[in-house]
């Protein structure tokens, strides 16, 4: 009699932890449909704004937007857009999601600087989850502005196979690592971001 119930027990344990399974991947669903449906609404939302576009009058709100969609959507503290000048080979901040943005706008780097110089000469996305350990970085940017750089997302923004720029988000505030489908969701929305820049550059 002891066989059948330690089976009996075995099996009940077994299918508990099955339905504990199913439960745990159920809510991952969920939450990575929800992902999908906010990331796909904001795209929307932003071609539309493109379609609208008023060069002259909308070029630094609508880059301030996706900025902004990009660091909701990932959860990022901060984020910034930079742009190349040909002029004088710099990089300068032209839109950014920060409590340092009145300070950062205008901001300029040389060309080769840190993970985003990187980034824009090689024309490849890049996470650095532990900046420090990473040849690459810049401390530049946070010796200016009093600030720490645990993490670091970017992606170039790239139009007719040249590099315009890149978009990075800073650090995390769950302080979880960025992953693949943040770069996935940088990634569409990097495009947008380039033509409108594209555009600005046409219209001038």
């Amino acid at each position: 009699m002891v066989e059948p119930m330690r089976g009996l027990s075995s099996t009940v344990r077994f299918l508990q932890e099955e339905n504990q399974r199913l439960l745990e991947r159920n809510e991952e669903l969920e939450q990575e449909n929800a992902y999908l449906h906010d990331t796909l609404k904001s795209l929307k939302g932003l071609v539309d704004a493109v379609a609208r576009l008023n060069v002259a009058e909308d070029l630094e709100r609508l880059l301030n937007r996706i900025v902004y969609e990009a660091v909701r959507i990932v959860d990022a503290v901060e984020g910034s857009l930079l742009i190349i000048d040909p002029a004088t080979d710099e990089l300068v901040f032209i839109a950014a999601r920060s409590e340092m943005r009145d300070r950062l706008i205008g901001y300029r780097l040389p060309i080769d600087t840190g993970i985003v110089g990187w980034v824009i000469q090689h024309q490849e996305a890049v996470i650095a989850n532990d900046v420090r350990q990473d040849e690459r970085f810049s401390s530049a940017v946070d010796r200016a502005f009093q600030f720490t750089t645990r993490s670091l997302m970017a992606v170039p923004l790239i139009c007719c196979a040249q590099p315009l720029g890149a978009i990075e988000l800073v650090n995390k505030f769950s302080d979880q690592p960025f992953n693949e489908r943040d770069i996935d969701t940088l990634s569409l929305l990097s495009p947008i971001a380039a033509m409108v820049i594209e555009l600005a550059n046409k219209s001038k």
